[in-house]
């Protein structure tokens, strides 16, 4: 099978992959929030923002240095990710003993069985992620996907059951068990399956190497939680709660945005990561038009059709959010531009300027946030996460540029920016006609489609004898 298929075939499987997650993510809200009370959802959504950090912690970000691993590893892959697995555990340990330790000897108001739950699910999402980058890596979309699947769907299945049989009190706990246990259970299946192709144990060497990588990173990902978190939490703050769920559930409805972005870089960084390898920046650059261009084409459509998707997934108390959308899904699509950029810099191992443009962006976020809520509400907070973003895109590309000077250059975004600015224009026009937005999306994809005849047909060529339109060399 050659990588062409594969990378087709790997997009098929992300794409699915991804909706379904965030399709459960999505559709499981009001589920749990009809079963659960609200102090019940509380600390369960509390627990869930807990385990994020802890992973992030016990794992050091490893998983962010397994991709680069195949580049100056890569006949010693097997080996580096034992060390990772084998550091992993022996960290997840001895943070449990002194946290566990801490909440005794302080006498913290805390329930020392979700905390060891807390721990052992923390581990478990560090070694899945690590593996997941570890499968991407190989082309393997088909467990990789299953791994992304299976974890989310058999723990949303055993908590529903948990909760209405079992846990009839403290029914948190019939979402929290569950979920922990499920998690562990697939965790232990990555640890047998990556000791099973080399030894558990750790190499100084692989180890040194992977936290050069990955340690500014821990902070970045802090930071990114800021940046994504924080509006949310200053909303409640200086506004008021309500405005908060209108402006989550249009954050949460920009998930559609992120199903793509997180789908295509799946394909993209293993392949990037090959080219950048081999230096043939000229073929990144030909394909990076055609990543960033499919990218604006799925952008504009879905903001031409977005107010109609609001009010199918929410009643009209939320319609006032649709406002909003433009700069939700616009900060999402800067997400992927500067991606491109945040590639360059880790492929160099240059991750402290990661980290740092992302704390710059998450303290202007907070900063903007708290001048401009207090007066705008969760309008303000939308375009401040633009705003943030934003920088954050500048100052990638300007430190990636002088890394790599020639990638990506300049002219092959602006028709895109121009796209995106009139599609925008356009949603606020024509924000209350339905019918217009629709024919508009519809008329757009045509052309785009007759435009991008000849690169659909070159990456798809069964499909030039059904339409029998010859590819033009």
């Amino acid at each position: 099978m050659n990588q062409t298929i594969n990378i087709k075939k790997a997009g098929t499987y992300y794409l699915l992959g991804n909706l379904f997650n965030k399709g459960i993510a999505f559709l499981t809200v009001p589920i749990f929030t009809r079963i659960l009370s609200t102090y019940d959802y509380g600390i369960v959504t509390t627990y869930n923002s807990w385990i994020g950090i802890i992973s992030m912690s016990i794992g050091f970000a490893l998983h962010m240095a397994v991709r680069l691993a195949f580049v100056d590893l890569e006949e010693k892959i097997d080996e580096f990710m034992s060390t990772v697995v084998s550091f992993t555990i022996l960290s997840s340990i001895a943070l449990t003993l002194i946290i566990c330790s801490g909440a005794l000897l302080f006498k913290v108001n805390i329930s020392i069985v979700l905390v060891l739950l807390c721990m052992l699910q923390g581990f478990s999402t560090a070694v899945i992620e690590d593996y997941i980058h570890y499968l991407m890596m190989q082309y393997r979309y088909r467990f990789r996907t299953l791994l992304m699947i299976a974890p989310n769907l058999v723990s949303v299945i055993f908590s529903i059951v948990a909760i209405l049989f079992v846990f009839k009190t403290d029914r948190y706990l019939g979402r929290i068990i569950p979920t922990g246990l499920v998690s562990l259970l697939f965790g232990i299946l990555v640890v047998l399956l990556v000791y099973r192709k080399s030894k558990a144990g750790i190499n100084r060497k692989y180890l040194r190497y992977g936290l050069t990588i990955s340690m500014p990173l821990i902070i970045h990902g802090i930071a990114l939680n800021v940046l994504s978190q924080s509006d949310r939490m200053m909303i409640s703050w200086l506004a008021n709660p309500s405005q908060t769920g209108i402006y989550s559930l249009i954050f949460n409805f920009s998930m559609i945005a992120t199903v793509l972005t997180s789908s295509l870089e799946g394909i993209w960084l293993p392949w990037f990561t090959e080219k950048m390898k081999n230096r043939k920046f000229g073929e990144i650059n030909a394909l990076s038009i055609d990543y960033i261009n499919f990218m604006t084409y799925a952008m504009v459509c879905l903001l031409l059709v977005a107010p109609e998707i609001v009010k199918i997934m929410a009643n009209e108390t939320y319609w006032e959010g649709i406002k909003i959308i433009p700069p939700i899904v616009l900060a999402n699509y800067v997400i992927f531009l500067y991606s491109l950029y945040v590639n360059i810099e880790h492929f160099y191992k240059h991750t402290i300027y990661i980290t740092r443009n992302t704390i710059i962006a998450a303290i202007v976020n907070v900063l903007l946030n708290y001048i401009f809520i207090p007066i705008y509400g969760y309008v303000a907070a939308a375009y401040t996460t633009l705003a943030a973003y934003l920088i954050s895109l500048i100052l990638h590309a300007i430190y990636a540029k002088k890394l790599e000077p020639g990638l990506y250059p300049i002219r092959a975004f602006v028709r895109p920016i121009v796209l995106i600015i009139i599609s925008t224009i356009l949603f606020y026009i024509f924000k209350d006609y339905s019918f217009i937005r629709w024919t508009l999306m519809f008329l757009f994809f045509i052309l785009m489609v007759i435009r991008e005849r000849k690169r659909i047909l070159e990456f798809f060529p069964e499909l030039e004898q059904k339409i029998k339109l010859p590819i033009r060399k």
